[in-house]
Parts: structure tokens; C-alpha cells; sequence
């Protein structure tokens, strides 16, 4: 069994076929307790620390099996709205038979909203698209970096959404993606060049701001063969040309 960890994703090579991916977020001072710093319900922070996993997962191009919430807070009523939450997000990336585990604090009382979530995914060997950059690459960013009371939680036009990963997973001009995190698109861009043997270059100008965090992954970056980023530009969502991998 060979393990491999890339970005932020571990890789399990279960046999000559498949391939386990595992992601992990957590979430921590978002709720509506009374220690919590960013007022928001517990529904939303289940659905969108969910979102950070799916979209990690997804991307790589696995399938979803598996999801586990560790809840640092009572069953009722908080798990109960963030459960129902990440169960919401299940439902939005078009997963209907994924596993759903976890765990609450029963023992104490908690003034903090916090949750940890980890997506497991299979992937036939073949199909994933993880240190997949064939060579020269155009860097491509769609969807907004956002963060805190920028998303609109009860529906985002200009964040990424799962119809659009979908579709460029099928693109065989796209070579690889990676959702944004906290540290923003210029370190994904740098960190998808490393992983590849690659150099990342900036383009100045790009329209949007590369060093801001993409909070619940706004937005994603994919690695484009320039013959098809015009047509990706001209007929996707919300769409930069963020730098170039050579």
C-alpha cells in the first residue's frame, strides 16, 4: 500500500486499481454561541465546512464515500442544525449514498461553535487528476475568493459551483484543480507548480485579488492547455487568467 500526501490531500494507493483520497477542514468560532466571534447559524457552518471537503475531493477527481463531522458541541440543537447542513451540501454536489459519521460533546458545556470534517473519496488509479500538469499550463481562476459576511449563504452566483467542476473534469484541456483556501490563489498556483516540477508566473493586472483568503473555497484554480482556456474564459462562470506554469 503506497500513501502519498499532496497539497492538501492524502493519497492511498489501495491496489493497482484504486485510489483512496481523504480531506479534512475545521471550523472554528462561527456559530451563534456566545464565544463564537462570527455570528452565523450552525446550519450554514455545517454546509459550508462540508462544501471545503467535498470540493477538495471532488476535484481530484474521486468519487465521495465517505463523510465524518466531529462536533465540539451538544447534539441538541447545535449538531443537529450542522448535520443537517453538511446533509444539505451532500445533496448540492449530487451525492446520494454517501456514509455519514461522527461525534458531539455530551460530557461539558461549550460557549464556541466548532467542527471538524474529513471527506474520504475512491478514485480508479487512472482517473485522478492529482499532479496531472502535462506541460506548459495556462492558470486559470473561476469563481470569487469571498470570505465571512462577503458569501451570500443563501446562494452565491459568483462563487464555483458543483455543475461548473463537473464540467471542466470532463475537459480534456483541463489537466488539474485545486479549490482555494485560506492562503489564496497565488499560494495554490504556487504550490500546484511544485507538486508538478513546474514554475508559476504571475500575471499582474488579473482582476482579481490572489493573495486573499477563499474562504469555504470560493473559487478554484485549474490548470488549463492554452488551446482550450479561450473557450473555458468565453463559456464558464466568473473566469481569470491568474499566471502560467512552464
Amino acid at each position: 500500500m503506497e500513501i502519498k500526501k499532496i497539497r492538501d490531500l492524502s493519497l492511498i494507493k489501495l491496489d493497482e486499481i484504486r485510489t483512496m483520497v481523504i480531506a479534512c477542514d475545521s471550523c472554528g468560532g462561527i456559530g451563534i454561541k456566545k464565544g463564537d466571534v462570527f455570528k452565523v447559524p450552525p446550519f450554514y457552518v455545517g454546509r459550508y465546512t462540508a462544501r471545503v471537503v467535498l470540493l477538495e475531493v471532488i476535484c481530484s477527481g474521486a468519487q465521495v464515500v465517505t463523510i465524518t463531522n466531529t462536533i465540539c458541541n451538544e447534539m441538541d440543537n447545535t449538531g443537529v442544525e450542522i448535520i443537517k447542513g453538511i446533509k444539505e451540501e451532500i445533496k448540492y454536489a449530487g451525492f446520494r449514498d454517501v456514509i455519514l459519521t461522527g461525534s458531539t460533546e455530551e460530557n461539558f458545556t461549550t460557549i464556541s461553535t466548532g467542527l471538524g470534517v474529513t471527506a474520504v473519496g475512491l478514485a480508479a488509479s487512472e482517473d485522478l487528476k492529482v499532479n496531472n500538469v502535462k506541460g506548459e499550463a495556462v492558470i486559470i481562476c473561476i469563481g470569487m475568493p469571498k470570505v465571512g459576511d462577503e458569501v451570500n449563504l443563501n446562494g452565491d452566483r459568483e462563487i464555483i459551483n458543483y455543475e461548473t467542476v463537473y464540467r471542466l473534469l470532463q475537459n480534456d484541456f483541463v489537466y488539474e484543480m485545486v479549490p482555494v483556501g485560506s492562503r489564496g490563489i497565488a499560494y495554490e498556483a504556487e504550490q500546484l507548480a511544485l507538486c508538478n516540477n513546474l514554475k508559476y508566473h504571475m500575471k499582474k493586472d488579473c482582476g482579481v485579488d490572489v493573495k486573499k483568503s477563499g474562504g469555504p473555497e470560493t473559487s478554484v484554480i485549474a490548470a488549463v492547455d492554452s488551446r482550450g482556456a479561450k473557450d473555458i474564459l468565453k463559456n464558464i462562470q466568473e473566469t481569470h487568467i491568474v499566471g502560467y506554469l512552464f
